[in-house]
């Protein structure tokens, strides 16, 4: 059965997306959490209206079409933008405003996130599964 035309499933993957591409950019600030003048980074929040915007000025990315073109250098971030405009909760003495407390949690958060996106997909395939007359 193909979901991808199925709006709750859209907006449940775009969620988990969003989960993942948070979860490792908060496990970079925590392998940073030492480095002196490292800036902790986010991913700004889903919010309808911003990813309207962002698809339109979205970034084209370069495709190698034949073997004499030259590969991007550029790696890819993932869909979601990084913010690194924020507040912190504490700055050490080098600078540092990695919190690691701060990141457990919100790793912490997203992982809770994610399990709640994911029921709710088990939870809609469960009852499309019904409808149709099969089990299991």
């Amino acid at each position: 059965m193909d979901t991808s035309n199925l709006t709750l499933f859209q907006m449940a993957k775009t969620k988990m997306d969003w989960i993942a591409q948070r979860q490792k950019v908060l496990s970079e600030n925590i392998a940073n959490a030492d480095t002196p003048n490292y800036r902790a980074k986010d991913l700004r929040e889903l919010n309808f209206s911003r990813m309207a915007t962002d698809a339109i000025e979205r970034p084209v990315r370069p495709t190698v079409t034949q073997s004499g073109h030259q590969t991007t250098t550029l790696p890819y971030a993932g869909p979601f933008r990084e913010d690194t405009t924020r507040k912190t909760w504490e700055t050490s003495i080098d600078q540092n405003p990695v919190v690691l407390e701060e990141q457990v949690e919100k790793m912490a958060r997203g992982r809770s996130q994610y399990d709640l996106a994911l029921s709710l997909i088990r939870k809609n395939m469960a009852m499309i599964k019904l409808a149709l007359g099969s089990r299991g």
